[in-house]
């Protein structure tokens, strides 16, 4: 069914290349409506596990290691705001891993 499918190896490469395409396309077309109410919240979205920051090279000059309240990280954050219709998405914003998650929401 799927005759076209890139390797794992090769679909991590394609990765960084999509990211700023995507996101540009999610802010201009499928960002919901602020009702008044709105919620703020990050997570981490991390690239290696921290024994292999040394050696990792997809996203090499790009991630950062920073700390949440999960533990250390190696790579981004993801904030978003919803608001409280169906929690649809008013804004959202990819920051390396390093940047405090109160400087995205002014």
């Amino acid at each position: 069914m799927f005759l076209n499918l890139v390797s794992y190896n090769r679909f991590v490469e394609l990765e960084k290349e999509i990211q700023l395409p995507l996101t540009i396309f999610i802010k201009k077309l499928l960002l919901g409506t602020c009702t008044g109410i709105s919620f703020a919240d990050s997570t981490p979205l991390h690239v290696c596990r921290n024994q292999r920051i040394l050696i990792h090279k997809t996203f090499e000059g790009l991630a950062e290691r920073g700390k949440c309240s999960m533990g250390w990280l190696f790579g981004f954050e993801l904030h978003l705001i919803i608001n409280d219709r169906g929690g649809e998405i008013l804004y959202f914003m990819f920051t390396l891993g390093n940047v405090n998650d109160r400087k995205p929401l002014k």
